[in-house]
């Protein structure tokens, strides 16, 4: 993978002027290869604009109310990268209830929420006013785990007191990567959490679970290693050249788990 030879080196720079070599040793592994969508050079990725549909597919609706399409992406396009652990090889067309009240992905009823289809795609009439198209570039980083990530909780049980030192060195990689101001829509990876870790949520709602509730007993080692299988496939920020607002700030997050069909993935919204 070598595009992300030269980011793991700088990755190690920063890391080594902070931390002990040891520390540094068990945090760098953690990094995960993954595409960032914004301007520049690139793979070029669609989002918005006509819709896309398999043939003779129903458009898609929750609670009665047309879901938005959010966007097209053809995964394969991606190869020249290496390979990107998460993502899949397929085209996948991305729907949402975006209009209010829209799911947060809290409920396992909420599932008819949001739509993935793979296979073949053809454009289709819109049942809603569609998103204006917007044409971005996918391009590699190196992502790391959000401080609240139980992968970095378990390296401060070890190495107590490390956790705000990384909590800074993991908002100057996030000024690295990332384009000042810019929205986080992002391929693959760590998340750019807006409150919490989305495993556990995913795992909570997707099996008729209730999050946040006194009476749900907390997960299970064995549980904690599933939730820890979601991995992020797509996060679509707020963007106002797309009309997304989900918060401020607020984002959405398709996850999946590894060997799972597309259309089971599952979705999360988190919103400050």
């Amino acid at each position: 993978m070598d595009y992300f030879i030269a980011q793991f080196r700088r990755l190690r720079v920063l890391f080594d002027a902070f931390l002990a070599p040891e520390i540094t040793s068990v945090l760098l592994p953690l990094a995960r290869p993954a595409l960032r969508l914004g301007a520049g050079d690139g793979v070029p990725v669609r989002l918005g604009g006509a819709p896309l549909l398999p043939p003779d597919e129903p458009w898609p609706k929750w609670k009665g109310r047309p879901l938005g399409f959010l966007g097209a992406i053809d995964f394969a396009a991606f190869a020249r990268f290496g390979e990107i652990p998460g993502l899949p090889s397929s085209t996948a067309a991305f729907y949402y209830a975006t209009e209010t009240p829209r799911p947060w992905g809290d409920e396992a009823a909420q599932r008819d929420g949001w739509r993935v289809f793979t296979g073949t795609l053809q454009t289709t009439t819109p049942k809603m006013t569609p998103y204006p198209e917007t044409t971005l570039a996918a391009s590699p980083f190196l992502s790391l785990p959000s401080p609240q990530e139980p992968a970095v909780r378990r390296v401060e049980t070890i190495y107590s007191g490390i956790l705000p030192v990384y909590a800074q060195l993991h908002a100057a990689w996030t000024r690295h990567t990332w384009q000042e101001n810019a929205p986080l829509h992002q391929l693959g990876g760590w998340p750019a959490l807006v409150q919490r870790p989305v495993g556990p949520d995913c795992l909570y709602a997707s099996t008729g679970r209730p999050l946040d509730s006194p009476k749900s007993p907390p997960l299970t080692p064995e549980e904690q290693r599933t939730a820890e299988e979601w991995r992020l496939l797509l996060q679509l920020d707020s963007d106002p050249r797309l009309g997304w607002y989900w918060g401020d700030p607020g984002r959405i997050y398709f996850c999946n788990r590894e060997n799972t069909p597309l259309e089971e993935t599952w979705l999360t919204l988190q919103a400050a």
